[in-house]
């Protein structure tokens, strides 16, 4: 057949599983329901789990593997109306009870409107960890300042440390981009709504708190000690009127 005549419909057609062989992301393709009905190597390995049959033969459901159940249905719901692909910043959890974020890409394919395409990378907490330590060694260089300034430069200072991106209260603003963005916009703006006055990490902290993750769990995740997370723990604690950990755990936990 030469180049004049080529008739793609001539192509024979690779079954999907020949093609998640050499993607080069985590790939797998649900049904409409979430079970899972074909996954590539490099999701079994991120999965941790032992064989592809770990997912197929135990009908495993992508809503059971997402942290935040409401999130998996409204992902799921919203794809299988729309031809466009759809980003996301999402919590799942893998076979061996790790917790991971990950850059979610996920869209109907083309020739089976019923099944969904998902595509999807770690977010690496060593960068997120990262951005934080540069916005404290901003914090910290300013500080130096301080001896050195009259009294009206001491107020602008001041204005700038309330102001940084990460320890700044909210203040009803839900587009500020240092909330994690792999926690639902309105869980986010209910937490807001309960506690105005607290910081962005603080809200961070209560957001992975409301699903129900403990504290080792939000370490890994985030690149944190669990040491430093409790301390802001009983912080956050302290702003509130609640006379017990538990009693605010219970509160968030009822975020939906």
């Amino acid at each position: 057949m030469t180049s004049d005549n080529f008739d793609i419909n001539q192509v024979p057609k690779l079954p999907i599983s020949s093609i998640f062989e050499w993607m080069p992301t985590c790939a797998l393709v649900i049904n409409l329901n979430g079970i899972i009905q074909e996954v590539n190597q490099k999701t079994i390995q991120f999965f941790r789990a032992t064989t592809k049959e770990d997912f197929i033969f135990d009908k495993q459901n992508i809503k059971n593997m997402i942290i935040d159940s409401s999130r998996a249905n409204e992902l799921i719901k919203s794809i299988s109306k729309s031809t466009d692909i759809h980003t996301s910043e999402i919590l799942i959890r893998r076979f061996d009870k790790t917790i991971v974020g990950v850059d979610l890409y996920a869209c109907l394919l083309p020739e089976n409107p019923n099944l969904i395409l998902i595509q999807f990378n770690e977010i690496k907490p060593q960068n997120q960890l990262y951005a934080y330590e540069l916005s404290q060694a901003f914090r910290r260089e300013v500080q130096r300042l301080k001896p050195y300034l009259n009294k009206p430069g001491k107020n602008i200072l001041e204005e700038i440390i309330v102001n940084d991106m990460i320890d700044s209260p909210v203040n009803n603003k839900t587009s500020n981009k240092n909330q994690s963005a792999i926690i639902s916009e309105d869980r986010m703006t209910q937490l807001i709504k309960m506690f105005p006055d607290f910081s962005n990490q603080e809200l961070s902290i209560c957001g992975y708190l409301s699903l129900k993750m403990t504290i080792d769990e939000i370490a890994s995740l985030t690149g944190k000690t669990s040491n430093s997370l409790r301390v802001s723990f009983h912080r956050i604690l302290k702003k509130t009127s609640f006379k017990t950990g538990k009693d605010f755990l219970r509160k968030i936990e009822s975020v939906r």
